[in-house]
């Protein structure tokens, strides 16, 4: 786990999980301090760092980047869920889905943000933070009830300036490195034409407009867009990053 800072460019690196991170059912609170996590471990005493019974294999934890000491957490007990997003607005209009319907905000969590779960379609955390369906994007029909085997097609214009990515799915069973069995492609659309980001894992627009990228090699990359060549402004090489288990130090431990 770690935690990369869009205005400073530092990258703080934290927790290490002997586990599964399903990291498109997370999610990252609006100020950027939580971090909902949808989590496989097999453990007899407890998970993560925290005391607690034992608990089924999946769960969701609430932590702060970049640790996964879990503040709050939750069963889940399979990996069918779609997992969780955060959700801003006066608690009376926040949505509440953990424990007691009638403990309102009585937790540390809830007096800051509502709780709600993802849609079931495909890239739900994407669309959350404002992709949308391509025209050329089947229709949900072709996917059945779980939208897993389409290859759907999304797109998401740059904030600030021209162009827009586009996410090109392939649907489930792709062979070759994949996250949570999908490999989508992404391209670059600008003046009418596109440029594939071939050697991306993962694309995305920071606020101010400039590409955001993970690559295959395992270097986290912020791009200039108005480059030719997409010039890399800064980059964070983390393929040389080995496990150093250590606690989640003490602020991290308490809301």
């Amino acid at each position: 786990m770690g935690r990369w800072d869009l205005v400073s460019g530092d990258y703080e690196p934290g927790a290490w999980l002997r586990g599964g991170l399903y990291p498109r059912r997370c999610d990252l609170s609006p100020d950027g301090t939580l971090l909902l996590a949808y989590v496989r471990k097999r453990t007899d005493a407890g998970f993560l760092e925290a005391e607690a019974p034992s608990f089924p294999d999946t769960y969701v934890t609430v932590s702060k980047l970049p640790w996964l000491f879990a503040l709050a957490a939750w069963r889940e007990g399979s990996t069918w869920g779609r997992g969780y997003r955060f959700v801003e607005g006066p608690p009376s209009a926040r949505p509440f889905v953990l424990g007691d319907p009638d403990a309102g905000d009585a937790t540390p969590l809830l007096r800051r943000y509502g709780v709600e779960r993802h849609p079931v379609v495909q890239y739900a955390a994407e669309r959350s933070r404002g992709w949308v369906e391509h025209p050329d994007s089947p229709p949900r029909a072709a996917g059945g009830p779980w939208d897993e085997q389409r290859s759907a097609v999304l797109v998401k214009p740059r904030p600030h300036g021209p162009g827009r990515l586009v996410l090109r799915d392939a649907g489930m069973g792709v062979t070759g490195p994949s996250v949570e069995g999908r490999a989508p492609a992404f391209e670059l659309e600008r003046e009418g034409r596109r440029l594939a980001l071939e050697d991306v894992a993962w694309a995305e627009w920071d606020p101010q407009g400039r590409l955001l990228v993970a690559t295959h090699a395992g270097k986290l990359e912020l791009r200039d867009p108005d480059d030719a060549r997409l010039a890399v402004i800064r980059a964070h090489d983390l393929a040389a990053l080995r496990p150093l288990p250590r606690r989640a130090p003490d602020w991290a431990q308490r809301w």
